[in-house]
C-alpha cells in the first residue's frame, strides 16, 4: 500500500514537470482567480468596517432645561440604559460639558475663546445625555419614550444624528459589489477549470504510450487515474502558496493607505485575514481543490480510455 501511494505521488510529480510551463500557465490562473476572491473579500471587510463606523456615530443627544434637578435627569437615563436597543447612554453634567469645552479650546490658537470661557460667571451650558443604540433600526423606541409626555418639561431639544440614508448607500454599494465579485470569481473560476483540463488532457496524450504499457503490465484503472487527479491537486495547493506569497505583501503595503482612509481607526488589514485564515484561505482551497478534481475527472473519463 505505501509503495503504491508513493508510487502515485511521484508520477504526479512527473507528470507535472514533465509540462512545467503548462503547469506554470496554469498555476498562474488559478493564483489570479484565488487573488481575484481574496481582493473580493476584502472590499467586503472594508465595507462593513465603514459602517461599523458610521453607526458608532449616530446617536441623540438630549439636552435638558436648566430648571430640571440632576435625579430626574439621571432616572431617566437609567430608564433609558434598561432597554435593550440601548447599547450607552452617557450622562454629561454641566460642570462635565464646560470642562470639555475648555479643554478644548485650551490652545494658544483659540486663546482667545479659553479666555472669554475663563471670564464666565456662571455656567451657560446645560446638562445633556448622548444615547447611542445597539444597531440603525433601534432608534424608534427610544425616541418613543423621550417623547413621552411626562419629559416634555424637563428636556429642551433633542438632536438625532440620523445617517441611515449613507447607511443605505453604502449597502448599496455592497449589494453591487458582490455581485460584481461573483461574476468576476465565477469567469475565473471558469477559465481555471478549463485550463486545468486541457493541461490533464494535454497530459494523457504526451503519456498515451506510456499509459498503454503501464495496462499492459497490469496497472489498474485507480493506478492511472489517481496521479492524474492528484495533478490537479497539486495545481490548487502551489497556486494557494503562491496567493499568500503575494496577498501579505500587497495587503502590508496597503495598511497606510487602509488607516488614513478611516481616519485613524483601527483596521489591521494583515490582522484581519491572518484572523480569518483557516475560514478564508481553507475555504479558497478545498473550493479550487474540487474545481480541479472535477476538471480532472472530466477530462480523464473523456480521452483516458482504461
Amino acid at each position: 500500500m505505501f509503495v503504491t501511494t508513493r508510487r502515485i505521488v511521484r508520477f504526479a510529480f512527473q507528470n507535472l514537470f514533465r509540462n512545467i510551463w503548462l503547469a506554470l500557465a496554469t498555476v498562474s490562473i488559478i493564483t489570479l482567480a484565488l487573488l481575484s476572491v481574496n481582493f473580493f473579500v476584502l472590499a467586503n471587510a472594508f465595507i462593513d468596517t465603514s459602517l461599523t463606523a458610521i453607526e458608532k456615530r449616530i446617536n441623540i443627544s438630549v439636552y435638558f432645561k436648566p430648571s430640571g434637578q440632576e435625579s430626574e435627569f439621571l432616572t431617566l437615563a437609567d430608564r433609558l440604559r434598561a432597554l435593550p436597543q440601548v447599547d450607552e447612554a452617557t450622562y454629561v453634567s454641566k460642570e462635565e460639558a464646560l470642562e470639555k469645552l475648555k479643554a478644548k479650546y485650551d490652545t494658544e490658537k483659540s486663546s482667545i475663546v479659553a479666555d472669554s470661557l475663563k471670564e464666565l460667571d456662571e455656567n451657560p451650558l446645560t446638562a445633556s445625555l448622548i444615547v447611542r443604540a445597539k444597531s440603525i433600526d433601534d432608534y424608534p423606541p427610544i425616541e418613543a419614550l423621550l417623547n413621552e409626555q411626562q419629559y416634555e418639561q424637563l428636556i429642551d431639544k433633542k438632536e438625532f444624528d440620523d445617517r441611515t440614508l449613507l447607511i443605505r448607500k453604502i449597502k448599496d454599494i455592497k449589494e453591487r459589489a458582490a455581485a460584481v465579485g461573483y461574476v468576476i470569481n465565477i469567469f475565473f473560476a471558469i477559465i481555471a477549470s478549463l485550463i486545468v483540463y486541457n493541461t490533464i488532457r494535454i497530459t494523457i496524450y504526451t503519456r498515451k504510450r506510456e499509459i498503454g504499457i503501464m495496462k499492459l503490465v497490469g496497472a489498474t484503472n485507480t493506478f492511472v487515474r489517481t496521479p492524474l487527479l492528484l495533478e490537479g491537486v497539486l495545481y490548487s495547493i502551489i497556486a494557494m502558496g503562491a496567493t499568500l506569497l503575494l496577498l501579505y505583501p500587497l495587503l502590508g503595503a496597503i495598511q497606510p493607505s487602509v488607516e488614513r482612509f478611516f481616519d485613524g481607526q483601527a483596521f489591521d488589514v494583515l490582522g484581519y485575514f491572518s484572523s480569518h485564515a483557516v475560514e478564508i484561505f481553507g475555504m479558497q482551497l478545498l473550493a479550487s481543490i474540487a474545481l480541479n478534481i472535477i476538471s480532472s475527472s472530466m477530462a480523464i473519463g473523456r480521452y483516458l480510455k482504461v
